[in-house]
């Protein structure tokens, strides 16, 4: 088996980051030079999350706009909100 894909990735953190209750929104920073457009990682990501405790959670993006940010190549997720 090959790499994680970067779906698979986000999709185990956004995991890591839940207890016993359902996601009801998943948080992803999206850097400025990252080459991801987030209508494409919400295609794959809901297709993914499918019979998982994310399934349903809406994908709220951060787009920074700023090329010399530190983490301007990277796509991770900041944060989940659960069902409380």
């Amino acid at each position: 088996m090959g790499p994680p894909t970067l779906v698979q990735t986000l999709l185990a953190e956004a995991e890591s980051h839940l207890g016993n209750a359902p996601a009801t929104r998943v948080h992803i920073r999206v850097g400025a030079l990252s080459n991801i457009s987030p209508t494409s990682l919400q295609r794959h990501f809901t297709t993914a999350v499918a019979g998982s405790p994310l399934e349903g959670a809406e994908l709220v993006f951060h787009v920074d706009a700023d090329p010399l940010a530190p983490d301007a190549l990277s796509v991770r997720v900041v944060g989940v909100d659960r069902f409380t």
